[in-house]
């Protein structure tokens, strides 16, 4: 494999990552401050902003090694089921970004010392927008690096 080929897909799956984990930190930060209305705690736009600004320099760091993982585990599953089930390969990437975080989420739940380790899991609605978040990202790099369709006539292979 060419360097540039390896670099290509080493960035590809930087970027997969990144989404992936700002969608994420997006969404446990909506849910925290949902739990806070819950509360009866007045949560205005400019507070929402700011607080959303805030986790995504605070949670993404920690959250990052988490995706990162996942997506390192995930993809090249993906990959191989996408070669066989090659019409439904960008739901593949999909479904492999979103179990596995879920697999992620459950074993450090199961892990950590305390009840949940992202307070967004706690409910299922939270837990499922974190799994779109990551399958977001996962079906972004199986997006970016879809072999391109042959055409033509293939004589000898």
């Amino acid at each position: 494999m060419k360097l540039a080929s390896v670099l290509r897909i080493l960035f590809f799956y930087l970027l997969s990552v990144v989404l992936a984990t700002a969608l994420g930190s997006l969404v446990q930060t909506q849910f925290n401050l949902l739990f806070l209305q819950e509360m009866d705690v007045v949560i205005d736009l400019p507070t929402r902003m700011t607080t959303s600004w805030h986790d995504l320099r605070g949670f993404t760091p920690i959250f990052v090694i988490m995706v990162a993982a996942t997506l390192l585990l995930a993809l090249p599953l993906a990959e191989a089921l996408g070669r066989i089930f090659k019409p439904w390969r960008w739901l593949l990437y999909f479904l492999a970004g979103a179990g596995g975080i879920w697999v992620a989420f459950m074993l450090a739940n199961y892990l950590l010392p305390m009840p949940t380790f992202i307070a967004a899991t706690r409910v299922t609605a939270g837990l499922l927008c974190m799994m779109l978040a990551v399958g977001a990202g996962s079906w972004l790099f199986g997006r970016l690096t879809k072999p391109k369709a042959r055409r033509g006539l293939r004589v000898l292979g």
